[in-house]
């Protein structure tokens, strides 16, 4: 009598889609193997579906693999032994297709004046995907470390130009790839635009005094905010803006007119200096 093992590997079942470094879901039996003799399993690895590696330990019937960063085929290897006879059969393979995305770099760390619209944030290295393609979306946030949210315009390209911004503001950009259900994102570095926000205090105040006689030393309300402050006087013989000129000397906070023999107006220009960037505001005028 001749015996012959007759049995079916059964099936496993399926194909994924995962991002790099992610854990697959178990890989499960969708059919049973079946047929004559005990049945063993060892599971197999390869990263081309041609050269195969024994996992080491993994004999159950399902397999849960590792996190992986490459496409991985799995297939499950099926031993049946009868009368001390061993026959080999293999499951058809799955594969687990991983997502590769590099974020690249984004440069444009800068400080401006309040108001001012920064200079466009660009990108220092180019995002990179191996199959399946990728977009774009950069994103804002008031602290760099909460309340990121999706920039409300134009935030779909490599490059991206804020709008004018009263505000320090944080950015990032995130790299998307959309493979059928499976979403897989990557972020880039953050970059900061610093704005300069300050006041300019006020000076104080308006005056009547006699022909030939000094006036009054011009006070100050001292500037409020951000960077380091410095000051230039201006005068004028009449509330039009175009008459106005730079008082030689005057660099002080408060301002001593001395002798004046006809009306004159005043302001003085706050200088705030912060990372090397000058935002200049005036004071209002005083007579």
């Amino acid at each position: 009598r001749v015996k012959v093992i007759s049995f079916d590997p059964g099936e496993i079942g399926t194909n994924q889609t995962i991002c790099e470094g992610e854990i697959p879901a178990l890989l499960t039996e969708t059919v049973g193997a079946s047929g004559n003799g005990t049945i063993t399993y060892l599971w197999q690895s390869s990263l081309d579906n041609s050269d195969w590696n024994n996992i080491t330990g993994a004999t159950s019937a399902t397999y849960a693999p590792g996190a992986l960063t490459k496409d991985t085929y799995f297939r499950r290897q099926v031993t049946a032994t009868l009368d001390g006879r061993t026959c080999i059969k293999w499951t058809s393979p799955v594969i687990v297709r991983v997502i590769n995305l590099t974020p690249g770099s984004i440069s444009g760390t800068q400080t401006i004046c309040e108001g001012d619209i920064p200079a466009v944030l660009t990108e220092t290295t180019s995002a990179t995907s191996e199959s399946f393609g990728h977009i774009y979306q950069w994103q804002e946030s008031p602290d760099g470390i909460t309340g990121w949210i999706n920039v409300s315009s134009g935030g779909i390209n490599p490059d991206y130009t804020p709008p004018a911004l009263n505000a320090d503001t944080w950015y990032k950009r995130l790299v998307i790839s959309v493979v059928g259900m499976k979403t897989c994102t990557v972020e880039s570095n953050i970059v900061r635009v610093t704005v300069n926000n300050f006041d300019p205090g006020s000076i104080e105040e308006e005056q009547t005094i006699c022909e030939n006689t000094p006036a009054a030393l011009l006070t100050s309300i001292t500037p409020t905010g951000d960077g380091t402050f410095s000051y230039r006087w201006f005068r004028s013989p009449s509330s039009n803006p175009a008459d106005f000129t730079q008082i030689g000397g005057a660099f002080s906070e408060t301002y001593n007119p001395g002798i004046l023999t006809q009306d004159t107006w005043y302001y003085r220009e706050v200088k705030s200096t912060l990372n090397g960037k000058e935002c200049i505001e005036n004071t209002t005028t005083i007579k």
